[in-house]
């Protein structure tokens, strides 16, 4: 049976699919195929590069915020005070010295996992895919870049930024596959609980934030006997993708592993040792608690 692991980005709160990867490796559950979107695409190189989950878990305990980015306060001012040119808030320097630092390229290009990650051509709108055989420094870092926060990154002399923009949670690669198994870390906790109508403005917007989060994946869930799966019941895919899996004797296992809580916007960035100790106990306990129901 092929299995599958799609990593969504989420900023710092890719901290939860540590947790959720240190579970996995404890009932050894190994993927044939990882895809990852932003921090996402970050710790699927660092799985696929044989990185212990013990030493993936020190890296993100270890590596506080001014070791990922730092904020371009006077750029920023002379962008806005007097049009200059602009790239970005942060600076994300510290973050290409510190992958360049941990992460073995070589390890991951032997790699049997075969490792998948996705960043948007500026230009073009198009997202495009990277394999191992092909992923550098510059792929993971434009796959990271979220817009106006994190600079642009050039790859042979087109632009690129953040491969959320278009699909935070690149599910679809493993549908069109056909991979048997497919477990999917969420790093929002939209669609897995009611949650009340949003009294503020910064809730409206942070919920916003949320379902720009869990979009990709919402709307690219395979149906089953006409039902979807994870998604609401006004959610109807495209008739000839539904007929195709419906009418296929394939039939994907799909689980579905997210937050309980909301975040809120400064999670995002939120590097903290606090925070990411809690969101690996969060994502350990969480996927024990949801996997160990499947029997």
């Amino acid at each position: 049976m092929k299995k599958a692991l799609i990593l969504s980005g989420g900023g710092a709160r890719g901290a939860f699919q540590v947790g959720v990867w240190k579970y996995l490796r404890e009932i050894n559950w190994t993927p044939d195929l990882i895809c990852g979107t932003s921090i996402g695409a970050v710790n699927a190189a660092a799985i696929g590069s044989g990185m212990s989950v013990e030493r993936l878990i020190d890296i993100w305990k270890t590596h506080n915020r001014s070791e990922i980015y730092r904020l371009k306060v006077l750029k920023v001012l002379s962008s806005a005070l007097y049009g200059r040119p602009f790239k970005s808030v942060l600076d994300t320097a510290p973050m290409r010295a510190m992958l360049t630092r941990h992460l073995n390229l070589e390890a991951l290009r032997r790699s049997p996992i075969e490792i998948i990650i996705s960043a948007v051509n500026m230009t073009t709108g198009r997202l495009h895919l990277y394999n191992q055989s092909v992923i550098e420094i510059d792929h993971l870092m434009a796959s990271s870049a979220m817009p106006i926060l994190f600079p642009w990154q050039p790859i042979r002399g087109e632009l690129y930024w953040d491969g959320g923009v278009m699909a935070n949670s690149p599910l679809f690669i493993a549908l069109e596959r056909k991979i048997e198994e497919i477990i999917v870390v969420l790093l929002s906790p939209v669609g897995h609980r009611p949650l009340p109508p949003p009294r503020t403005l910064r809730e409206g917007l942070e919920r916003l934030l949320e379902h720009f989060l869990i979009g990709s994946c919402q709307t690219t869930m395979p149906v089953f006997n006409g039902q979807p799966v994870h998604a609401c019941d006004e959610w109807q895919p495209a008739r000839s993708q539904a007929q195709k899996i419906t009418e296929s004797p394939w039939k994907p296992r799909i689980s579905v592993i997210a937050p309980t809580e909301m975040l809120g916007f400064t999670s995002l960035l939120n590097f903290s040792s606090r925070q990411v100790s809690r969101l690996i106990h969060a994502g350990y306990h969480n996927a024990r608690r949801q996997l160990g129901k499947r029997g």
